[in-house]
């Protein structure tokens, strides 16, 4: 598999954590434990997903990334937003030099 193939597979696993991210933060406040859960969960199949495409090292790192999300699901969801946040800007950046 190239290595464009692989990085566009991960923007678009990205793109959909991102997305269940985004929702699970706006229902956060009236369901945090079902959001936290959500979002723990499409951490998870993106992490899956993209480790039946990467090297051994990359499928450790997926899996101790599991682990730690279900050690500590409500720290991961607020890194992982944070993260999605940043991730999104720069994607949009990246996006807005394209189109000029």
């Amino acid at each position: 598999m190239s290595d464009a193939k692989i990085r566009q597979d991960a923007e678009t696993l990205m793109a959909d954590v991102s997305q269940s991210l985004r929702e699970a933060a706006d229902r956060l406040v009236d369901d945090a434990e079902g959001a936290v859960a959500q979002a723990a969960a499409a951490l998870r199949k993106a992490t899956d997903a993209l480790a039946e495409k990467t090297p051994e090292a990359a499928r450790s790192l997926a899996k101790r990334t599991v682990e730690e999300v279900k050690e500590h699901p409500l720290a991961t969801a607020a890194t992982a937003l944070t993260a999605a946040a940043a991730l999104i800007s720069l994607l949009s950046a990246a996006r807005g030099r394209r189109a000029n």
